[in-house]
C-alpha cells in the first residue's frame, strides 16, 4: 500500500495503535461486566449496623433458650458452654 506520506512501518505502527485502543475498550467492558456481577457493598456503618440489629433479638431468644434448658437440668453446663459458644459464634 503506497499511500503518499504512509511508508510501511507507519502502516504497522497504525495498526498496533488500532489494536491497542481496541484491547483497551475491551478490557473496560470486561470490568464494566465484572463490577456489574459483585454483590452490593455497604454504603454506610449505619446499614451494617441496622443489618445486625436484624438478627440480635433471635440470638437474644435462642441463649434465653439455651438458659432456660439449663436452669431446668436438661442441659449440663459443659453442653450448655458449648452450644453458647457456637450461638455466639455465628455458627
Amino acid at each position: 500500500m503506497n499511500v503518499p506520506g504512509m511508508e510501511s512501518y507507519n502502516w504497522v505502527v497504525w495498526t498496533l495503535g488500532v489494536l491497542a485502543f481496541a484491547a483497551l475498550i475491551g478490557v473496560v467492558i470486561v470490568a464494566i461486566v465484572r463490577a456489574s456481577r459483585r454483590p452490593p457493598e455497604l454504603h454506610s456503618a449505619a446499614e451494617r449496623l441496622q443489618r445486625e440489629a436484624q438478627t440480635q433479638p433471635a440470638l437474644d431468644a435462642k441463649l434465653r433458650e439455651l438458659n432456660q434448658l439449663k436452669e431446668r437440668g436438661q442441659l449440663g453446663e459443659a453442653e450448655y458452654e458449648k452450644r453458647r459458644a457456637a450461638l455466639l459464634a455465628g455458627n
